[in-house]
């Protein structure tokens, strides 16, 4: 029991003298710092990750069971912090564009053609040398705005002689497409109206309009939106929350609504509409509304809404609109329901068919939030029969999704529908980095240990076999062959998992300690300590447990560290080529998602920078830290280095 006690006693004491030497580190201090914090955040990654790194969807406990929960964002979104940047522009920006122009008849039908135009002197514009220079690319058959136009644009006519005139287009000429455009393609009703517009100019303005220009001045609106949620209590948890948001009026006093606190989807809490029609009375409704500003000068890229219903009676029809202040309102939804048992969910989306032949030729997301303004969110519930019905509502929600979100934006959902939290996916994959990186070192640092302890010590057939294998293992291209054998193992098993990699890993990392080892073992098995055991009566296993590990233990925590970052770097590029474990996050699979994105390619690095480039550079600082790590063992384990100091 003494000596067990004095052998912890002398430990602990190494070990304060050991950190009393590496703390004045400033290398090893710096490595520790940031391997502490990649550990902190693979530890706790639940807890700082706001989402799932897979496939993240929002709410997803709190909507129904049949009901596949809402994404969490849109596609490609930039991070949340952008809007503080001052050199992101945001508002209305007033742009100008010319178009050169050329008249086709056909029949009794006139045509304009057009050809943008990039010249912006008048005298420049209306001369000869430019009408024969740009008449051979007025080849589309209408005006196309390179941006999307918030409000209606101003048309002029700029003629030869300089003249500028305004001409009144009606709003309707402007199709619903982002860019603006005036006119349209062959067969569409707004190329007819192309026709009328032909005629009008030439009613006001003569009938030559083949040496003419166009300007059109506009505004364009930019901004950086983020989500939306209308109906934060959209479980209707509790009556004084519904009170607070929404407000409601009936037809009728046939019509009644309150809260249920017993009913709903999960017997929760819901809205209860009962309809007790009077002699000759046959139709009642009841409007909920619920009030919201919207901020934005950009409509969002897109919505998600739903909603739950359950019917107790006669049929009843429902009916989601949308209505800025002042203007129509928008229908997003339109149904019938009879009486039923369970609940009817249903999903509300920009992308449904029926929701883009209720917006016309806009797009959903822009005829319902095309600017900026106060707006009303309502459900209209009418009432068709005589006899008495109730109406439960419940699970009322509608989705605004921005084109920013998170601390590191979004990625473009590859192969999945539900786009992932750049930030959460980085935060876990430090979990891979580390598992990957430090159990293929201690694993092929264990190896090249005992292989190297018994080639030195045992020497003859055992050391010639053993070194002639590490020497063919170390003249094979690393890469290529674990490109190789992950391709073989995904081949036999169907998917390569993250222990099929610490396994590759392993196998080829043990050579170059082992060789280290041995030379250390030939040189210590000399010693007169060594003799002395031998003599003594000692046998291989307690001279190489007793007197030659402990000798070569401190290359064995040099190597521990300094092997980390290349199984690190390994993991990552192995992912970074589409050979990691596609069911778990990981640096290398968010370099890979990029990759075979295309984003490079169509957008550039500079604007998708931030899915990118944090990935690269935390798998820089992990490897550099436990490079730091080595520096500092080296100086402190070293005796020529320790003397140097």
């Amino acid at each position: 029991m003494a000596t067990r006690k004095a052998r912890m006693r002398f430990a602990i004491k190494r070990f304060k003298g050991f950190w009393n030497q590496f703390k004045k580190s400033k290398r090893g201090i710096t490595g520790l710092s940031i391997i502490t914090f990649f550990v902190v955040l693979a530890i706790f990654a639940p807890l700082i990750a706001p989402y799932a790194p897979m496939d993240p969807k929002k709410d997803e406990d709190k909507y129904p069971v049949q009901t596949t929960p809402p994404r969490i964002a849109e596609k490609l979104c930039a991070p949340t912090w952008y809007k503080y940047l001052p050199w992101i522009p945001r508002g209305l920006t007033q742009v100008e564009e010319l178009f050169w122009t050329d008249i086709i008849e056909l029949g009794d039908a006139s045509f304009l053609k057009f050809g943008r135009l990039e010249v912006t002197d008048i005298e420049t514009l209306t001369s000869k040398e430019t009408f024969d220079k740009y008449r051979g690319n007025v080849t589309s058959s209408y005006i196309e705005l390179s941006k999307a136009a918030a409000g209606t644009p101003h048309l002029q006519l700029i003629f030869p002689n300089g003249t500028i005139k305004d001409v009144e287009v009606p709003e309707e000429w402007w199709t619903s497409k982002s860019p603006a455009v005036l006119g349209g393609e062959v067969g569409s009703p707004a190329y007819v109206s192309m026709r009328s517009f032909v005629y009008d100019l030439r009613e006001k303005f003569g009938e030559d309009l083949t040496y003419i220009a166009f300007k059109v001045n506009y505004n364009y609106s930019r901004d950086l939106t983020e989500n939306m949620e209308l109906v934060p209590d959209f479980q209707f948890s509790s009556n004084q929350t519904f009170n607070e948001e929404w407000d409601w009026t009936t037809l009728t006093g046939s019509a009644r609504l309150r809260y249920n606190s017993l009913e709903g989807v999960d017997k929760d809490g819901c809205i209860e509409i009962t309809y007790s029609p009077k002699a000759g009375e046959n139709e009642s409704k009841v409007v909920l509304k619920k009030q919201f500003k919207y901020p934005y000068y950009e409509p969002p890229l897109s919505f998600w809404g739903h909603i739950s219903l359950r019917v107790q009676g006669g049929p009843v029809s429902l009916v989601v609109t949308v209505q800025k202040e002042g203007e129509e309102s928008i229908t997003i939804l339109k149904l019938r329901q009879s009486e039923q048992e369970t609940y009817f969910h249903k999903v509300i989306s920009s992308f449904a068919d029926e929701v883009k032949q209720v917006s016309g030729s806009l797009s959903p997301e822009k005829a319902i939030l095309p600017s900026p303004g106060d707006y009303i969110f309502a459900i209209e519930v009418v009432f068709n029969g005589e006899d008495d019905t109730t109406v439960y509502l419940d699970d009322v929600n509608l989705l605004l999704y921005g084109n920013t979100f998170g601390l590191l934006g979004t990625d473009n959902a590859a192969g999945s529908s539900y786009p992932r939290d750049i930030f959460s996916t980085l935060v876990y994959g430090t979990r891979v980095s580390l598992i990957v990186g430090i159990l293929s070192a201690l694993f092929g640092t264990l190896i090249g240990l005992f292989l190297g302890l018994v080639s030195g010590y045992v020497g003859g057939i055992v050391d010639e076999i053993i070194m002639r294998v590490a020497d063919l293992f170390l003249v094979l291209p690393t890469l290529p062959l674990f490109i190789i054998l992950v391709v073989a193992l995904k081949l036999v098993y169907g998917i390569v998992s993250m222990w099929n990699i610490i396994l590759v890993l392993t196998l080829f990392g043990w050579m170059g300690f082992a060789r280290s080892v041995r030379s250390m073992v030939l040189s210590l098995r000399e010693r007169p300590f060594v003799e002395a055991a031998k003599a003594a009566g000692a046998g291989r296993f307690y001279i190489i447990n007793r007197h030659i590990l402990p000798n070569v233990f401190a290359l064995v925590y040099i190597t521990l560290a300094t092997s980390v970052p290349g199984a690190i770097i390994t993991e990552a590029s192995l992912s970074w080529l589409g050979l990691g474990d596609p069911r778990i996050p990981s640096w290398g699979k968010l370099l890979y998602d990029f990759q075979t994105s295309g984003i490079a390619v169509t957008k550039g690095l500079t604007e998708y920078w931030f899915w990118m480039f944090p990935a690269c550079i935390a798998i820089a600082l992990l490897a550099m830290a436990f490079i730091l790590i080595g520096y500092a063992l080296d100086e402190i384990l070293n005796p020529r280095l320790r003397m140097r100091r």
